[in-house]
């Protein structure tokens, strides 16, 4: 049985693709709103991760704690953004966190604790948030000090991070801190 439809009529439906090389005008007006809504699905996922504010004018490390806590990251990390938490797991909020240039004196055993870091320059610095969450975005590749502190009473921690865009992992690092004994 040959079923046959005439133009305009009202038995099935008809679809008349596009020439190849020519875009409809609903298509060239779906595009950019296509675009402009998964760029709003996505963005509070991406953009939400990084919650740190801005530290006080002037503000630097608050050493309090009687430990100096020194960790180094195995690998390398594409960004460095993370979690500060306390050894229970909770997150930290409001803990200092800041970016130094210089970080070999962390790994060298000779050099005194009790001397304190060398002659270092602050890159950048934040705030955690009441998640803990810490991000530094358009940091260039290198070799980092992630130092985080609090109010006194708390230890210092420091991390020895190497950012390789390329190369590094693209996990969130994991900083935990303790309340001094």
């Amino acid at each position: 049985m040959t079923t046959t439809c005439k133009r305009g009529s009202s038995v099935g439906a008809q679809y008349i693709a596009p020439r190849l090389g020519r875009t409809s005008r609903i298509q060239v007006l779906r595009r950019p709103g296509i675009v402009l809504f998964a760029c709003m699905l996505v963005a509070p996922f991406v953009l939400a991760d990084c919650k740190c504010h801005p530290p006080g004018e002037g503000e630097t490390t608050h050493w309090g704690g009687n430990e100096m806590i020194v960790m180094k990251e195995e690998s390398s990390y594409r960004q460095l953004h993370g979690v500060i938490e306390v050894a229970d797991g909770r997150p930290l909020k409001n803990a200092l966190v800041e970016v130094l240039d210089h970080p070999d004196y962390l790994l060298d055993s000779s050099h005194s604790r009790r001397e304190g870091p060398p002659e270092q320059k602050r890159v950048t610095a934040c705030r955690t948030s009441t998640d803990g969450k810490f991000c530094f975005r358009n940091l260039p590749p290198g070799k980092y000090e992630l130092r985080s502190s609090l109010d006194s009473g708390w230890n210092v921690t420091h991390v020895y991070v190497v950012l390789d865009k390329q190369n590094g992992r693209g996990w969130k690092l994991k900083v935990l801190m303790r309340v001094g004994t």
